[in-house]
């Protein structure tokens, strides 16, 4: 017997992923593989590539205080504590642990990425 909800989702009859616009992983797709072994094929995100740092129009540049946490950056700078994500990928960080690694050092505040910022044009 076919799962119902499998088959709409495989006929493009219901929305694949459920992300916010948020997200990190807003319009990346879900794909599924199947293991040919009939059992059900089994879903996995589509690969997220990093954007470059350049795409990122700065705003400032931020200090990296004592007990800063990547989601506490994110809330104060750019009012969501979920976006540490964006941060991240503006700094060039693969691990987002990087952006509060060092006391003192600085990281980029920015424009969500191939925004225009006022030097951009």
């Amino acid at each position: 017997m076919t799962d119902p909800l499998q088959a709409l989702l495989a006929a493009g009859a219901v929305p694949t992923t459920s992300f916010p616009p948020t997200s990190r992983y807003a319009g990346i797709d879900i794909a599924a593989w199947d293991p040919g072994t009939g059992a059900p094929p089994i879903a996995y995100l589509g690969r997220r590539l990093c954007p470059l740092p350049a795409r990122f129009a700065l705003l400032y540049d931020a200090r990296i205080a004592e007990a800063d946490r990547r989601d506490l950056i994110a809330s104060r700078h750019l009012g969501e504590p979920e976006l540490w994500w964006q941060l991240a990928d503006a700094n060039g960080a693969i691990d987002p642990r990087e952006l509060t690694h060092e006391t003192g050092s600085s990281i980029r505040i920015t424009l969500p990425a191939d925004v225009p910022g006022a030097t951009d044009g």
